[in-house]
């Protein structure tokens, strides 16, 4: 994710939109993670606070999982759906030359249709 150009990515755009998390939230995750400076474009107090935010966010939903797992909201077949869905967006993403926007569409279909089924309890 190249800052503000890949964010803007139609993909990464719907995927986004359906999380939890804003565009700046993930951009601010994506830059924490990747050891990049601060976004420029928002003050130092709004950076951190969504930074405070951003780690608030993301230790409430590992302590979901974890609770859904317990409560057997969430079970290994899920876990394994989810993470075969994510080896199928890596090979998307390390190939994205290859798959245009006009594919996109069709990747959302299938993602939204499998997260319906691992929902459906």
């Amino acid at each position: 994710m190249e800052n503000k150009e890949n964010i803007n990515n139609v993909f990464l755009s719907k995927l986004i939109e359906k999380s939890l998390f804003t565009p700046k939230q993930i951009q601010i995750i994506y830059n924490i993670k990747n050891k990049e400076k601060r976004l420029k474009e928002i003050s130092s107090g709004a950076y951190y606070r969504q930074v405070r935010q951003s780690k608030i966010k993301l230790r409430k939903l590992f302590y979901s999982i974890l609770l859904l797992n317990l409560i057997n909201a969430m079970n290994n077949d899920q876990v394994i759906a989810l993470n075969s869905l994510l080896d199928k967006l890596m090979i998307l993403e390390n190939n994205h030359i290859k798959h245009h926007d006009k594919e996109i569409n069709r990747v959302i279909n299938v993602i939204e249709d499998v997260i319906s089924k691992i929902i459906d309890i």
